[in-house]
């Protein structure tokens, strides 16, 4: 409490300089990381009846209006202000210390996995996603947002979670495992860059060819529904073209 507070300046300091700390509404001690002294005495080069009793306990005031702190009230707040300035120094290192901790241990974490995957990696058809994908969004929290990065196999597996989860499975994965997947944006421009749209009487014989090998299939099967023709014909804006004709 603020009462608790003003006690502790009262027995640490004296009973002025916490009027001081009153007058000045200073209520806690970390506010002193970035007060001066002179700032805390600033108040004493105005002309203020209410402090005029103050003013004249905690210092002097030569003819040209300036005030000078009583030598011991000084060095009692020059005392007050290293300690918290050399508290504030332990507590950036400790914070620095257990930041350094945690990363230290997250690398060991992420070297065990990569040492249990490792058999894995000798098959190129059998590589797990999981020690890329952590190690993308590592290097994406480094950055800022408009910076992230994702190689192609992020990518390929950003856009199956967004075709096998749908929008809003990939939606709510984005926005709770920051850098870990592409804006929806990117995946919709990825579709549309895929070569996966189907354009009647086109045969896409190399696509074919990769998957079937991808696959390591040497054989393929096709069937014909004898689904009846559809005496209709529309434009097709995509292949600039018009579709719809028997063949």
């Amino acid at each position: 409490s603020l009462d608790n507070f003003y006690n502790f300046i009262e027995i640490a300091l004296d009973k002025d300089l916490r009027e001081l700390f009153q007058v000045q509404a200073i209520r806690e001690i970390s506010s002193l990381s970035s007060v001066t002294i002179d700032q805390l005495t600033q108040v004493f080069t105005f002309e203020i009846y209410e402090l005029k009793g103050l003013k004249k306990s905690l210092g002097f005031t030569t003819r040209d209006g300036n005030f000078h702190l009583r030598l011991g009230h000084r060095k009692l707040l020059e005392h007050l202000l290293s300690l918290v300035h050399a508290k504030k120094a332990v507590s950036v290192k400790n914070r620095e210390l257990s930041n350094n901790f945690i990363e230290n241990d997250i690398n060991k974490k992420l070297i065990e996995l990569l040492k249990h995957q490792t058999p894995n990696l000798s098959d190129g058809y059998n590589v797990s996603i999981l020690i890329p994908w952590i190690i993308n969004i590592f290097q994406n929290l480094k950055t800022t947002k408009n910076k992230y990065s994702y190689d192609m196999h992020i990518q390929q597996f950003a856009l199956l979670i967004y075709m096998l989860g749908g929008r809003n499975c990939y939606e709510f994965l984005r926005l709770n495992l920051s850098g870990s997947l592409p804006h929806i944006s990117n995946m919709e421009s990825l579709i549309r860059n895929q070569e996966m749209r189907m354009t009647e009487s086109e045969f896409q014989f190399q696509l074919i060819k990769e998957h079937l090998k991808s696959n390591k299939c040497n054989y393929v099967f096709i069937a014909e529904d004898a689904t009846s023709s559809i005496c209709r014909i529309d434009y097709d804006a995509t292949s600039n073209s018009f579709i719809g004709f028997s063949s």
